[in-house]
């Protein structure tokens, strides 16, 4: 008995070829189009302007001092109650204001 071939389409993913995504840039340096899937690893870059380019290399990292910060922001610091008082006169005026306009305006 012979064996009987079926066509592609009848076998379904079993004869199909993977394809890949076509990942096409522009080299930022020399325009030329290349491929790759993670380009910004390379400052978009082709692999030849990747060869050209310097890399420098650093062998002693300096540290991070770490300390207790200066610049506080102002609102951190000690406020005193007269400020408080203030503060909430001068919003509750500005609240009466736009009260007034949206309700008798």
């Amino acid at each position: 008995m012979a064996s009987v071939v079926y066509p592609a389409e009848y076998l379904g993913d079993i004869m199909k070829p993977t394809y890949y995504k076509a990942l096409w840039h522009n080299c930022g340096k020399c325009k030329l189009h290349f491929m790759s899937e993670a380009p910004h690893l390379k400052a978009y870059l082709c692999d030849e302007c990747w060869n050209k380019v310097p890399h420098y290399r650093t062998t002693n990292v300096q540290k991070v001092k770490k300390g207790p910060t200066h610049n506080l922001p102002h609102i951190l610091r000690d406020i005193s109650s007269t400020e408080i008082m203030l503060y909430t006169i001068g919003n509750l005026i500005c609240l009466a204001i736009v009260g007034y306009y949206l309700w008798f305006k």
